[in-house]
């Protein structure tokens, strides 16, 4: 089977699969260049796309681990070094408030308008476009759902949470302040 980068011919994916698949990738590559483990929910039951663990001590914390919800964006939203992010308000309320034993965390990926640009290859590097941002909604209200309840809610992510190596080490080990650039 051949896919056709761009949608062209009738292997090709969707544009939004194929947006979501590389926004997903880009969550693991990046993890995986830190020397995290990483875990892929077979369903998306509970909001969660990926479980990024480090493997053993780090710190005084044993074997923590984050979970993130992935969205992705070829037309991100900007103000203010903010991007505006829509959510639905079941996703939102999948990251919202506190009682989570394990942390969890939005990272919205910015990617090219163009599929041909997701992955740039020469034969020194493998560039993969464009960036990352998390942020927490541990400190929001889970939202109310059903009749006459909105569907969505808008949330800032800022550009400063630059979504790295070091701020995923920062983000396993619950500290915040250090992941924001």
């Amino acid at each position: 089977m051949t896919l056709v980068v761009g949608g062209r011919g009738s292997s090709a994916l969707n544009s939004n699969v194929h947006q979501g698949l590389h926004g997903e990738g880009f969550i693991h590559a990046l993890a995986c260049a830190g020397g995290f483990t990483t875990a892929r929910m077979n369903l998306d039951l509970d909001g969660v796309d990926w479980q990024i663990a480090h493997p053993g001590p780090r710190g005084s914390l044993r074997s923590p681990r984050i979970e993130v919800q992935v969205k992705s964006s070829s037309g991100p939203v900007l103000r203010d070094a903010i991007i505006l992010q829509r959510l639905q308000v079941s996703h939102y309320n999948h990251l919202a408030g506190s009682g989570f034993q394990v942390p969890r965390f939005l990272a919205v990926v910015v990617v090219p308008s163009d599929a041909a640009d997701y992955a740039v290859c020469t034969n020194e590097h493998m560039r993969l476009s464009t960036a990352a941002n998390w942020l927490s909604l541990a400190d929001r209200e889970i939202l109310p759902t059903g009749e006459g309840s909105p569907g969505s809610v808008l949330v800032e992510v800022p550009l400063r949470n630059l979504l790295t190596v070091k701020a995923l080490g920062h983000l396993l080990t619950g500290d915040l302040e250090g992941a924001a650039q």
